[in-house]
């Protein structure tokens, strides 16, 4: 049985679940999502984990070859890459990959259990990249990098709100999260932490519905 996916929105149409051969269909077919004609479908080819192990192993292979600009990746980073490809794959109904993706990105993560920093590591680290920004934005503004600018302004204030909530969960303890829950916005970080997430990101201003809830 074969898979093939729209060329226009990614729907895939597997012929084990359809039972009916994709060749079978008739000419006038479309596609259910966005109404591409049949002739926009191209056969997926089956991956594997070799293939995405090969991204993988281009990453660790980078890592390797140093240079000024470039600064090995931890395994958080690694784990960050995958599990965002797994992301973009589900994104394109992709479901074989992006299974293959999340088992990497948790490997990887696994091999950070035993290195986690205490609480008082991660609030350094977040000062740190607060340090950061004023200099990012400097160069950000030599270029006149408009795009730059404004991940910048976006990461700074979400870097300001974790300092934050880091500091208020110091003072309360784990008090600070109790019948409560937490949310972060998919798109620039923003984190809430209370019962309902606002309607609208006040960071990117995307709708409360990409301020997903974490679990």
């Amino acid at each position: 049985m074969k898979k093939y996916r729209c060329s226009l929105c990614g729907y895939i149409y597997d012929e084990s679940k359809e039972k009916i051969k994709f060749e079978d269909l008739p000419d006038n077919w479309t596609c259910p999502l966005c109404g591409a004609p049949k002739a926009l479908f191209e056969e997926v080819k089956e991956s594997s984990k070799e293939d995405a192990k090969e991204v993988v192993e281009k990453i660790e292979e980078t890592n390797v070859k140093e240079t000024d600009d470039l600064r090995k990746l931890t395994n958080y980073e690694i784990s960050l890459i995958c599990s965002n490809l797994a992301r973009g794959c589900e994104k394109q109904y992709l479901e074989e990959e992006k299974l293959l993706f999340t088992e990497l990105s948790k490997y990887y993560e696994s091999k950070e259990e035993n290195k986690k920093g205490t609480l008082k590591d991660i609030s350094n680290l977040v000062k740190e990249d607060i340090n950061n920004f004023n200099e990012a934005m400097q160069l950000a503004d030599k270029y006149q990098d408009r795009g730059a600018k404004r991940v910048i302004t976006w990461a700074s204030k979400t870097s300001n709100i974790m300092k934050i909530i880091l500091e208020n969960y110091e003072k309360k303890g784990i008090d600070y999260l109790k019948n409560t829950k937490i949310w972060v916005c998919d798109i620039c970080g923003f984190v809430f932490i209370g019962d309902v997430p606002p309607k609208i990101c006040p960071i990117c201003k995307v709708p409360s519905f990409k301020i997903l809830e974490v679990n």
